[in-house]
């Protein structure tokens, strides 16, 4: 079969003086200067009274168009083989994309090539920009035997993008992370101290959706937890959202982080019809209404997007406060550094970073939904714990084979998710399938490995090996990987149109074969051929002498000194002919590939299966990776007791993971042992912890809260030995900064999350609460941190799970006051005093050590001293405080003596004994 047919010798140089034109001019590199370095235009001689009105072009009238018809995105426009922005795009374009700005008759305009689009638009979206697509929907051949065939290619917005919503490009470094948009409504309800919310958050990348309905308190404590857990790319708020909850939400989504308003149905029912048939119908008529209006709110945003069906499959649903996992609010979350670091926010040195060493991007995902969604129950910990223990010995031939199997494989859960759309090319699909079709048959036999969750998994792998098989089967997967959409499947007759259109072609090329017969008789020449050149098929060569005795009406192409070379018009008209049918054809087997890439789309529910399985098989070998790494231990975790008090958490000789991780010395350990130790035996439910500033406290309570997410979620922990009992959340107060976006200073944001501590924790809570009351007066903050201390320990057996950081001494005295609730530790320092006023930053040796009872004192200045504040400013500090505290001192023993002696006259014998514990600390 011939080459494609070419242009004519005329058109051809048209293009290229067209083309010549264009590089002669200057390029302008900047938007600023498209109107300085240019000469002024040619106009038109017409009389003094023309009007200022430019007159566009065809095609620049549709450009416009196309720009009024959908405002509120960057437009790329197809025009020849170059994507273009124009107007006020194409100024954002220059600066975002770093790539020229020019004038083009009567509009600036910006270009780039069409195989970099992707990359340019990957740019915009990170920079919240919304972008559309308009492409051109004619082709030159079949518009050229329309009326049409003088005016330009209809163009068409094809497809709009965000960066929740881009899921064409597969093969991206960050491919494996979540792409959230979420959906967010709020009743009418007129109450303002409790907002009624309902949200509903689609990840993109998998189609896995989450819904809730929950009420809010003022300050919106709920709501920050659900986004801090989604971190949602886009979301989509409500038009009738109450005044405060939107400044939140836009407040919390920053400048990169894309917020829309759209208008939300109040009976929703009849709009999700529209979208949801059946069984999914069904479901979502059971959801609450609020659920159903943030529903129907994100089907019909992603309508603009062609991306409605990823909310059409119940099973692809969950609800996002789950009885079987523990909530980490989003303080905890950003305290305990769990999914990005405190520094940067970026995941390194998170305890996400420390956990992933997973091989696949389902993995990935994975991982990262177990670690902020810790479990509660003892017996799932277990099992999960069981096969990490054992995938960590891997002493089975088929443990190592599904290891093997995770390397090299592709994301099919997002390569699942395209096919769903109907957005990928031959290539990709066959790709995806074969990766389906290697894991779906690499077990013929699987013999029990000892963990019902490994072998659920493994068993599932072979879930829809009969339904990925006939697929693979009926494709030529040489003609695949080329993306030959005509040619490419093994069974011509799947698809008969194809082959009516290829015997259409086939025709054509017969025809031209007889048309070279006749001009073999014609010329006398029974040995002539077609000629090829530059690209130009069909070209009948003459010997120049005989030039002169061709038909007017051939089309003379090219000639060189021997030779002249034609064009029939028979040729011509076949090869537009035949050019029109290969266009035909082409559309014809895109529509056939549609229909067969829908076929497989229809697996949808057995393919997602096997794809969790690989990312629960993933996940549990990161899970043995770490658990192999020197000082990990598998912890036990008991479930909850009956009784109050029955909590209890023991580690021995543990370490912070992260810290250990990055340390370049050996980390401290150390022991801790609160709540039941036995059947009779008690230990303290909280730890009241003192000493020095940079001497390891924070770090030490920081460490205990990782440990327990990590045995919760079934991991091993940097431990010698550690014994625990399920808790039902970890809430902290750490850390110091304000908000001034909500103008709340720094000792506000402090005590709306105490009080929020406060209102929600039970006995199986464990509650970091580090330095409150430091942001304010010392008074103020020694007597609210008091208050706050009392009120956990007057809860008696109900008290949470405590550590308790401060400075302020006075508090210690509570731990002799309730000894069964509270013991004082600290962290030891050792300081070389050697009685003058100086200090030396040597004099100062942090032991790291986590040691039983109280500082005697807080060392501030020996910090100051070595932060390097001048000798003269620490001595004359150093005199300062040792003053104050002998006067502090000493009026502390007579206010507490005079207390004594009123409380044993009145015959208060409990306040007198607290009294006496009081003074014995000072």
């Amino acid at each position: 079969m011939s080459g494609p047919a070419q242009p004519t010798l005329r058109a051809f140089f048209a293009q290229a003086g067209a083309g010549a034109t264009q590089s002669s001019e200057k390029p302008i590199k900047s938007a600023e200067t498209s109107d300085a370095g240019r000469r002024p235009p040619k106009r038109a001689r017409t009389s003094a009274h023309t009007s200022s009105t430019p007159t566009y072009t065809p095609l620049e009238t549709q450009i416009l168009e196309l720009k009024r018809a959908h405002p509120g995105m960057v437009l790329l426009i197809e025009v020849g083989y170059k994507f273009k922005f124009y107007g006020e795009d194409a100024h954002l374009a220059s600066q975002a994309l770093n790539i020229a700005c020019f004038r083009e008759k009567n509009l600036d305009a910006a270009m780039i090539p069409v195989p970099r689009m992707p990359v340019h638009v990957k740019r915009l979206l990170a920079l919240g920009h919304k972008v559309g697509v308009c492409r051109q929907t004619e082709t030159r051949a079949l518009k050229a035997a329309t009326e049409n065939a003088h005016q330009p290619f209809a163009r068409a917005l094809t497809n709009v993008y965000t960066a929740s919503t881009w899921i064409d490009d597969v093969a991206a470094p960050d491919a494996s992370d979540e792409q959230v948009l979420v959906a967010l409504v709020e009743s009418d309800a007129p109450n303002a101290a409790h907002r009624h919310l309902g949200l509903v958050a689609v990840d993109m990348a998998s189609s896995s959706a989450t819904y809730d309905a929950f009420d809010d308190d003022a300050l919106l404590a709920s709501l920050e937890t659900r986004l801090a857990h989604l971190a949602p790319k886009e979301i989509v708020l409500a038009a009738n959202l109450g005044e405060r909850t939107q400044r939140f939400v836009r407040h919390w989504a920053g400048p990169h982080r894309r917020v829309e308003e759209a208008i939300v149905c109040e009976a929703p029912m009849p709009g999700l019809a529209e979208h949801l048939h059946g069984e999914a119908l069904a479901w979502a008529a059971e959801l609450p209404l609020l659920v159903q209006r943030a529903l129907l709110l994100l089907l019909t945003h992603l309508c603009d997007f062609q991306l409605a069906s990823a909310l059409t499959c119940p099973a692809n649903f969950a609800t996002f406060t789950e009885r079987s996992s523990m909530l980490l609010s989003g303080p905890t979350l950003a305290h305990l550094e769990v999914l990005q670091n405190a520094t940067d926010g970026t995941p390194s040195g998170s305890l996400l970073w420390l956990l992933d060493e997973c091989a696949t991007a389902m993995g990935r995902r994975l991982l990262r939904q177990w670690v902020r969604r810790p479990l509660l129950d003892a017996a799932q910990i277990a099992a999960r714990a069981h096969a990490v223990d054992i995938m960590r010995e891997r002493r089975q031939p088929v443990l190592h084979r599904a290891v093997a199997l995770l390397t090299h494989l592709p994301d099919v859960a997002r390569g699942l998710v395209r096919i769903t759309h109907g957005l990928v090319d031959p290539s990709e699909l066959v790709t995806i399938l074969l990766a389906f079709h290697r894991v779906t048959h690499e077990f013929s036999e699987l013999p029990p490995t000892g963990s019902a969750l490994l072998d659920e998994a493994l068993l599932d792998l072979g879930t829809a090996r009969d339904t990925v098989a006939p697929f693979v089967d009926a494709l030529d997967l040489v003609r695949a990987r080329k993306n030959d959409l005509p040619h490419l499947y093994k069974d011509p007759a799947r698809y008969p149109a194809i082959q009516d259109m290829q015997a259409t072609l086939q025709a054509d090329d017969e025809a031209l074969h007889a048309h070279l017969l006749d001009l073999r008789r014609t010329l006398h020449r029974p040995a002539l051929q077609y000629t090829q050149v530059s690209g130009i098929d069909h070209l009948i060569e003459v010997r120049r002498a005989e030039a002169a005795h061709i038909p007017a009406d051939w089309l003379r192409i090219s000639a060189t000194q021997r030779v002249v070379r034609f064009h029939t018009p028979t040729i011509v008209q076949l090869q537009k002919q035949r050019e029109r049918h290969r266009e035909s054809l082409a559309a014809i087997a895109l529509a056939s590939f549609r229909d067969f890439v829908a076929r497989v789309a229809e697996a949808y529910v057995p393919l997602r299966r096997v794809a969790q399985a690989l990312g629960v098989l993933d996940v549990i070998t990161s899970l043995a990776r770490v658990a192999s790494r020197p000082g990990y231990v598998r912890p036990t975790v008991h479930a909850p007791g009956e009784g109050p008090g029955a909590q209890q958490l023991h580690l021995t000789q543990f370490r912070h993971p992260m810290s250990e991780a990055r340390l370049a010395h050996a980390y401290v350990p150390n022991d801790l042992a609160l709540g039941r130790t036995g059947a009779i035996d008690h230990a303290p439910r909280g730890v009241l912890l003192t000493g020095s500033n940079m001497g390891g406290k924070s770090s030490t309570v920081r460490a205990i809260a990782l440990i327990v997410i990590l045995a919760q979620i079934g991991a091993f922990v940097p431990c010698r030995a550690a014994q625990l009992t399920c808790f039902d959340a970890i809430a902290t107060r750490m850390g110091a900064h304000d908000d001034v976006l909500h103008g709340k200073s720094t000792f506000m944001v402090e005590a709306e999350d105490t009080a929020r501590i406060l209102r929600m924790a039970t006995e199986r809570t464990l509650v970091v609460l580090d330095e409150f009351g430091r942001g304010t007066s010392t008074f103020d903050g020694v007597a609210l941190a008091d208050a706050v201390l009392r009120s956990l320990l007057e809860r008696g057996a109900r008290m949470p799970m405590l550590l308790f950081i401060t400075h302020y001494l006075p508090l210690t005295r509570w731990a002799h006051v309730h000894p069964e609730h509270l013991c004082n530790m600290h962290m030891a320092v050792r300081v070389a005093d050697r009685g003058d006023e100086s200090l030396d930053a040597a004099d100062v040796v942090f032991l790291h050590r986590l040691v039983p009872g109280a500082a005697s004192h807080s060392f501030g200045v020996h910090m100051a001293a070595l932060a390097g504040l001048p000798p003269a400013v620490t001595a004359r500090a150093r005199s300062i405080a040792a003053h104050t505290q002998t006067t502090h001192t000493r009026a502390e023993r007579r206010r507490i003596s005079a207390q004594f002696l009123q409380a044993a006259r009145s015959g208060h014998v409990q306040t007198a004994w607290d009294l006496v514990n009081q003074m014995s600390v000072l």
